[in-house]
């Protein structure tokens, strides 16, 4: 076993050297108080004198009457779910830490704070005995949320319930004889109470069911039912015996938080709704209001050198998107995907040679086991589909094997070359992804599996027979994180199974990052803690070996030698062979360059009117000067320029071009959004989550001018124990987080995005790390993100590692507790609102501009996204009903408070294909509803600009900056839509007309005979 880097030294002398280099001012603390809190849970003490809270993931406790609220548990800690033990000696409460939830206690006044459950699973919704002495919970430590206790003497814990159905909630009856909780079965949810092991439904339904709590004489039980999507909640108490709802509680308006009615006594309720700690009083159905402040101290917004980008200048650099290099069987050549084309290296040649060469993208190369061919996907029929292509290797012949409405993605040989693996993504749900067999001969698809959430490049066994994957294998059926585990599906039988070479650790990154079964069917390599690993397996891909360490370097895209004895892999920037008799390690060297396309000469765009974006007014009669791709001057009209290119824009308005702030692409997308992003005007995007190699291939590719399209600038998503989506990386251990942090240099990565289960310290040195580097830092995270200078935060509301978010609750509004974090901090915000579809700002939104659908932009598409987005559609209505106005109401006061505190908001959607570009628009349509033209305006220019990090050369149109610009018809600063309204394009000083773009499905099928290059 090779040993592992020294964490602490080199990352203590990396932070160091940078940060002289980077100039870290001092952190500045600001402090402050709020009155407001945004769905934290609220208990009660037995006595009713005190209360707790869980204010923004930390434990408070305060008077009953309100007052000031007293923090008890650390800032860098989340605690959730307070309950106070029956002497009111302690408070129990579910703890984030070392990655996982685990059932904690600490004193009232903060002292004793023990963790009483560990482990590599989630325990949660903690309960006391009567007596004090054990805590039911829900925990999902057998890939099932059921109840389990822990006795505190001793730490033993034992199993309550089991079975396939989710459990959770659990709350004990006064007497100790009862055990009421929460049970999920699809899309039903139930209250049931178990007694002398019998259990018994008291209600069921599809609303569901939070937080529940016993009566102090037994009789009755309260919990908070609710309907997220369309924001409706009451609180509700139900008779133990009989299961009636004998009395219940909501008012219209009423902001409702789905974590709990607590008892304060015999007669009265206490729970949080709009903002506050209210008291509920059954009888007679009033309701009093109990006040309180908590004091908060954050850190001022971070004040770093960011780094130079270098988006002038036309000299050689080094190709850095270098997709799914593939070792044919003989070892001697290395196929790959560089700027849209396939390319073929040489081993002992550092020049490839490049195979195909059009303006599409062809990607994913997969050898025969006999050298003869190459399959890989292409979107060159022209229709905006990834087909299957062929592709003699001694010939250069090529054809298409398939013609499928849905693109193809990571095809895989079978070892008899007569079939081709591939999975066939679904436009209705862009996660999903089928497996199909491709008969290599006719071209026939022979369905395999059902859909999977978007697994690794399919590898199959030495027979034939099976074929193995990395798959999201969940916890849980109630929370969507889980971990990547080998799944091997028998062809014969259509079933599959999991296994894992290590217990309870995710593996790696599901982004073409194997697992790889070798050749002879022996072994099988993957990537683990960001390393190349090899494990011998049994045919039914079982580890029976303890497995052996191949790589010191990130490593990425293994590829297995024909006779099983070396495997090739990219490790940064470098290509690299490792053989497996021996361990040596060999780089292969590899010279491919790209370059910026000057563009000669003087253009001058003559305008009517320009919003140069840090202006309310606009600019009148004046020509904009670009040289190369940048603006030299802004003058007033001048008749004649000599000499140079001229633009008519003296009818028209001229705009920054837009950014989009907040997207996720996918290689298998193909070429067909290049050309619609700035048909929509959107010349930069900012992708905070992306596999670093297909970033790398897009950025390059338009770059160059290889394929027309905007600007990349792109992060990886770093993620904890847990994860969820096709790109995230797991990152437990320290070894492997410095390989994520230098990996984020080698590649170029323009920030760092940290997710959802990352602990928070972990997240602290990411940002330490990024900002001596120059580079900003966004997250899921508000509180305490906010105390530790990161940078923006992504989305108004995300549910991370609850059921519900800490920021947004379900009727779409926040308090004062998250506008004064974000304020105060000078985070950033990129909402995801009303373009961001399933929302329901985004419904309605929709149902107000239907008029989008018939953009010649949107005809342009492909028909069965235009499909996919009218079932989405039908869809929402059913889910938000007539609730869609009312949410986006409260939503719209939600961002016009913020924008008036003065929080940085920028215009990212987190749409899927069909919303590449409409969405943003609508996005910003949304916010001048909310906050006027003017601002809306900026959100999507100059202050999307800030929050990329690139406002030095972007975002704006003034000297010396890059020349990105929108000519539109209308007056967009008195209506916003008016964007949608494009004529030209102009991004890198070049100047795309609106008909030119949406000539982006001009058919060029190469399904012919191709000369092989010299």
């Amino acid at each position: 076993m090779m040993r592992k880097p020294n964490i602490a030294a080199r990352l203590l002398a990396t932070l160091l050297a940078a940060t002289s280099l980077c100039g870290i001012a001092a952190a500045k603390e600001v402090s402050f108080e709020v009155s407001e809190g945004t769905n934290f849970a609220v208990a009660a003490a037995r006595d009713g004198r005190s209360l707790a809270i869980d204010l923004q993931g930390r434990l408070w406790v305060l008077p009953a009457a309100g007052g000031k609220a007293t923090p008890i548990t650390p800032v860098m800690d989340e605690a959730r779910y307070p309950v106070w033990s029956p002497d009111g000696r302690w408070i129990a409460f579910q703890y984030y830490t070392d990655e996982n939830w685990h059932i904690a206690v600490v004193r009232p006044d903060g002292s004793e704070l023990k963790i009483v459950t560990r482990g590599p699973y989630d325990d949660r919704e903690p309960s006391w005995r009567p007596d004090g002495k054990a805590i039911l919970f829900s925990s999902d430590r057998t890939r099932s949320l059921d109840l389990w206790q822990v006795t505190l003497d001793d730490g033993v814990q034992t199993s309550v319930t089991s079975g396939d159905a989710d459990d959770y909630h659990p709350a004990v009856s006064p007497d100790g004889g009862r055990t009421a909780y929460v049970q999920g079965t699809g899309r039903t949810t139930s209250l049931i109470v178990e007694e002398a092991g019998k259990a018994r439904t008291l209600v069921s339904g599809k609303l569901s069911i939070s937080r529940l709590h016993w009566s102090p004489d037994g009789s009755r039980i309260s919990a908070i039912l609710f309907d997220y999507e369309r924001g409706d909640a009451r609180v509700a108490l139900f008779d133990a015996a009989s299961g009636k709802e004998v009395a219940s509680h909501s008012r219209p308006g009423e902001d409702i938080f789905p974590t709990g009615a607590s008892w304060l006594d015999a007669r009265h309720l206490v729970y949080g709704a709009d903002g506050g700690i209210r008291v509920w009083t059954p009888q007679g159905d009033t309701v009093a209001k109990r006040p309180f402040t908590a004091a908060f101290t954050v850190q001022d917004a971070p004040v770093y050198r960011k780094r130079e980008i270098d988006l002038t200048s036309t000299g050689d650099r080094p190709v850095l998107g270098i997709l799914r290099p593939t070792t044919s069987p003989d070892g001697r050549h290395v196929a790959f995907t560089a700027m849209g084309n396939l390319w073929m290296l040489t081993v002992g040649d550092p020049k490839p040679v490049q195979l195909t060469h059009d303006h599409f993208l062809d990607v994913d190369p997969t050898w025969s086991r006999d050298g003869q061919w190459l399959a890989y996907v292409s979107d060159r029929r022209g229709t905006g589909t990834m087909d299957l292509y062929l592709r003699d290797v001694a010939t250069g012949a090529e054809r298409r094997l398939t013609q499928t409405e849905e693109d193809l993605m990571q095809p895989s040989f079978s070892p008899d070359g007569k079939s081709v693996a591939v999975f066939m993504r679904n436009s209705a749900d862009w996660h999903g992804a089928t497996l199909y067999l491709v008969d290599v001969a006719t071209g026939a698809m022979k369905k395999a599996h059902d859909a999977l959430f978007l697994p690794s490049v399919p590898s199959w066994s030495a027979d034939g027979r099976k074929i193995s994957v990395l798959a999201l294998r969940v916890y849980s059926n109630r929370f969507r994180k889980g971990d990547n585990a080998f799944f091997t599906i028998d062809l014969d039988s259509g079933k599959g199974h999991f296994t894992s070479p290590v217990a309870d650790r995710s593996i790696s990154s599901r982004s073409q990052f194997g697992p790889v079964w070798s050749p002879d069917g022996t072994r099988m390599a993957y990537i683990h803690e960001g390393l190349l690993w090899s494990a011998a397996v049994d045919a039914d891909a079982n580890i029976i070996e303890p497995p052996v360490q191949l790589s010191r370097d990130y490593a990425s895209y293994p590829s297995w030698s024909g006779d099983s004895r070396s495997l090739t892999y990219l490790a940064g920037r470098k290509l690299q062979r490792v053989r497996l008799d021996d361990g040596e390690v060999e780089t292969i060297p590899i010279e491919l360059s790209w370059r910026r396309p000057a563009n000669p000469g003087t253009t001058v765009i003559q305008a009517g009117r320009v919003f140069t974006g840090v202006s309310d007014r606009y600019l009148r009669d004046v020509d904009i000067v670009v040289e190369d791709n940048v603006i030299k001057q802004i003058v007033p009209r001048r008749a004649e320029w000599p000499g140079a290119k001229l633009i008519d824009a003296r009818t028209k308005a001229i705009v920054p071009g837009l950014f989009q702030t907040h997207i996720h692409q996918f290689v298998s997308d193909g070429s067909k959004v290049d050309k619609v992003w700035l048909s929509f005007g959107i010349t930069s995007l900012r992708e905070p989550g992306a596999e670093p190699y297909e970033a790398l291939e897009r950025r390059e590719a338009w770059m160059s001018g290889q394929r027309v399209g905007p600007r990349q600038f792109y992060a990886n998503l770093i993620e904890g124990r847990r994860l969820f989506y096709w790109m995230n990386t797991a990152t437990v251990a320290d070894a492997q987080l410095e390989l994520e942090l230098q990996r984020a240099i080698d590649l170029d990565f323009d920030f760092i995005k940290t997710y959802e289960t990352m602990d928070h310290e972990v997240q602290k040195r990411v940002v330490d790390f990024a900002h001596a580097h120059g580079l900003p830092v966004a997250s899921h995270e508000l509180y305490p993100a906010v105390t530790f200078g990161v940078d923006a935060v992504e989305h108004l509301g995300t549910r991370d590692r609850m059921e519900f978010s800490d920021r947004l609750t379900m009727n779409r509004t926040s308090y004062d507790d998250v506008i004064q974090l974000l304020a105060r901090s000078g985070m950033a915000i990129s909402p995801t609102s009303a373009g961001r579809a399933p929302e329901a700002t985004h419904l309605a939104e929709m149902d107000r501009h239907p008029e989008i659908l018939d953009l010649p932009q949107i005809k342009a598409y492909a028909p069965r996204y235009k499909r996919a987005h009218a079932s989405l559609m039908t869809y929402m209505r059913g889910v938000y009903g007539d609730s869609a106005s009312r949410l986006e109401t409260n939503e719209l006061g939600l961002l016009g408070r913020m924008k008036r505190a003065g929080v940085l908001i920028g215009s990212g959607t987190d749409g899927g294909t069909l919303q590449d570009g409409y969405s943003v628009i609508l996005e910003l349509i949304h916010f001048a509803e909310a906050f006027g033209p003017y601002q809306a305006l900026r959100s999507g220019t100059i202050d999307a600009a800030k929050i990329t990090g690139v406002d030095k050369y972007l975002g704006s149109i003034e000297p010396g900056k890059l020349a990105d610009m929108v000519i539109v018809d209308g007056d967009p600063l008195k209506n916003v839509a008016d964007l949608y309204k494009v004529d030209t394009v102009i991004k890198d000083g070049r100047a795309y007309p609106l008909a030119e773009l949406l000539g982006h499905y001009d058919r060029d099928d190469t399904a012919r005979m191709i000369p092989s290059p010299e």
